[in-house]
């Protein structure tokens, strides 16, 4: 099941990769119990509770499944099913994550821009996330089922990296540079800027308490699209140079990308769960 030998190459990287990932995640175990523990003393929630509670999830699912990627620095795991089931897993929550966080881009540009939406009918802005929440489990869960050939074994050069000859389905790398990457980001950015833009124009017309707190907001939510930048824009531009690539030379680049990519679980709980109480207190309820 295990093959202990690395190549002398392979000791400084494997050694980043142990301590990264233990450090994403302890801190990330850490700082999403926290925030199950604050949604567990939740007593009246809103639509901005639901979308983060999906966003814990995904979080949470990526966090527990992170010892088998540090188990895969010290010993290589054989290339078996339970290899296509970890990449499955460690992907779909990825999506998850970003789907979710756009549709909080798009929660909070409403009710920003129409603050009369938010004062709207509170059962039913439940139900909508809710049924949002289950859209986009679903539609990974059928992207899975319909490329799960791509992820077999034999295309498998480690447990966790594609061999370079193995390309994707032309389809699904498409889906996952465009449906998974390219749209949300224009999402995350139209309704950042635009939220931003209005919270800004609206502050010279309230007191000035009033005032900084439109501020903070308004800096919370630009720091979380540069975060959502910062993280997931180097593993899409991995998918692409793998894609491109005839040798397997960009893994370093492509791993680096991954570990990058995962930091975000630990990012989420401090970017939303923390500063975005007030961006939920103000305009949700």
């Amino acid at each position: 099941m295990f093959n202990c030998s690395l190549n002398h190459t392979d000791v400084a990287f494997n050694i980043f990769e142990r301590v990264g990932y233990t450090i994403v995640f302890f801190a990330g175990l850490i700082l999403n119990i926290t925030v199950l523990f604050i949604f567990s003393r939740i007593k009246h929630w809103n639509d901005t509770h639901i979308y983060m509670l999906n966003l814990l999830i995904a979080d949470f699912l990526a966090i527990i499944f992170l010892p088998f990627r540090i188990l895969e620095t010290f010993c290589r795991l054989d290339k078996t099913k339970l290899c296509t089931i970890l990449v499955g897993i460690q992907y779909s929550n990825m999506y998850c994550s970003i789907f979710t966080i756009s549709a909080i881009s798009v929660q909070r540009f409403l009710a920003v821009r129409f603050p009369f939406l938010g004062r709207a009918d509170k059962a039913k802005r439940q139900k909508i996330a809710v049924s949002v929440c289950i859209l986009i489990w679903t539609t990974i869960a059928v992207i899975c089922a319909m490329f799960n050939q791509d992820l077999k074994p034999d295309y498998l050069l480690t447990c966790f990296n594609r061999k370079a000859e193995k390309k994707l389905n032309l389809t699904f790398f498409l889906i996952l540079e465009i449906v998974g990457y390219l749209v949300p980001l224009a999402i995350i950015i139209l309704c950042s800027t635009q939220t931003i833009h209005n919270l800004v124009k609206s502050i010279k017309h309230v007191e000035k308490i009033e005032g900084m707190k439109r501020k903070s907001i308004a800096a919370v939510i630009s720091a979380n699209m540069f975060t959502f930048i910062l993280c997931f824009t180097p593993i899409h531009i991995g998918f692409l140079l793998q894609y491109l690539s005839k040798d397997n030379t960009l893994f370093l680049f492509t791993d680096v990308a991954e570990w990058i990519a995962t930091t975000n679980c630990c990012l989420d709980s401090i970017g939303y769960y923390f500063l975005l109480k007030r961006v939920s207190r103000n305009y949700a309820d």
